[in-house]
């Protein structure tokens, strides 16, 4: 039987993860008949820490309710975030209220945005779009049925992550001159020294260009590092594997996964893109990134916030743009502060791209 897939709504938003998911349930919440696109089949994986800080719990609790026991991993929660100037030398920067949770991302974004109170179709990419200013038209493509499907809408919403198609159409100019570096990750079984119950980073700069971390989920020994995009990564990861293996005690089996993915300069340098016409870009793919790599709590509050923007301005008929760019602004001041912290910190420029 052929499916007939609705073709209209108030909004469409690219991307399932905490960004679109808060911009959906903030839409919803409003009324407005809401699409999340997403290219990939869900739950999908992305390489991140797991670590749930107080912002992202609070706005979680708020709008989505309490995080399940099906997201959690062992740990179930982390003590803090240790960080290593040298390989005999830390400081521990502690979380309250008993610990942060330590998730996977396939499962949280997962919940997320099945209680998001929007429709969700995965496995769907979007190819292009036109913002006529009264409406845009999307040209979508199913995977399953190899299908182009154009899709309408009065505002959009790029929630893609750092590799906006949505933001690389906008303005090709703004995109040629991103500096981009890539981050990889191992998932191993084995053990190691390291407390399981901190998240840890070191900072020295032959382990990685970023910084390199260590984290234990499930028993799995995860870590990775991070260099520009052009550069080398292995000598970096083998370099602060053996590391991890003389200092610390890593003793490898199985490799289990390992995964990688692209950043850019737009966090670090304040060089935010927050949209053009009735087009909004939340999380990564509007710069939205923290220093170390903490992405959550800024990806829901933009998306919440380009929600508000959006449905005053269908609302009111104000520029939404203009709203949410006033809206942003303490996140974008925050983000800005904690990459002048971290290079505090790791007493080093943390993004030398």
């Amino acid at each position: 039987m052929e499916i007939i897939h609705k073709t209209n709504y108030d909004v469409v938003i690219a991307g399932a993860g905490p960004s679109g998911a808060a911009a959906a349930r903030g839409l919803a919440n409003e009324g407005l008949e809401v699409l999340v696109l997403e290219k990939k089949k869900l739950p999908r994986y992305k390489i991140c820490s797991g670590i749930i800080f107080k912002k992202s719990q609070d706005i979680t609790e708020k709008y989505f309710g309490k995080i399940p026991s099906s997201v959690y991993v062992k740990p179930e929660f982390l003590k803090g975030v240790r960080l290593w100037s040298d390989i005999e030398h830390f400081t521990d920067w502690p979380f309250s209220n008993g610990g942060a949770p330590n998730v996977w991302r396939s499962e949280y974004d997962y919940w997320l945005i099945k209680n998001a109170g929007a429709e969700v179709r995965d496995c769907w990419s979007l190819r292009g779009f036109k913002d006529s200013g009264n409406y845009i038209t999307l040209e979508c493509h199913e995977v399953s049925s190899n299908e182009t499907v154009n899709i309408t809408s009065k505002y959009l919403i790029s929630a893609e992550g750092s590799l906006s198609l949505i933001r690389a159409k906008l303005d090709p100019e703004f995109e040629k001159n991103l500096k981009w570096f890539i981050a990889y990750q191992n998932y191993y079984e084995g053990d190691s020294d390291l407390d399981p119950y901190f998240y840890h980073g070191f900072l020295e700069l032959q382990y990685g260009e970023v910084y390199a971390w260590f984290s234990v989920k499930d028993g799995l020994q995860i870590f990775g590092t991070a260099v520009k995009k052009g550069f080398q990564l292995y000598p970096y990861l083998s370099k602060y594997t053996e590391m991890l293996e003389e200092r610390f005690g890593l003793k490898l089996k199985k490799l289990v996964k390992k995964s990688a993915c692209m950043g850019n300069d737009m966090c670090s340098t304040g060089r935010f893109f927050l949209g053009k016409g009735n087009v909004l870009l939340v999380g990564e793919a509007a710069g939205f990134l923290n220093a170390f790599g903490e992405g959550i709590s800024c990806a829901l509050s933009t998306g919440l916030f380009a929600a508000e923007a959006i449905s005053k301005g269908i609302k009111s008929g104000d520029d939404a743009l203009a709203l949410y760019t006033e809206l942003t602004k303490q996140e974008r001041k925050q983000t800005r502060a904690s990459w002048k912290l971290g290079a505090k910190i790791a007493g080093r420029d943390l993004m030398p791209t």
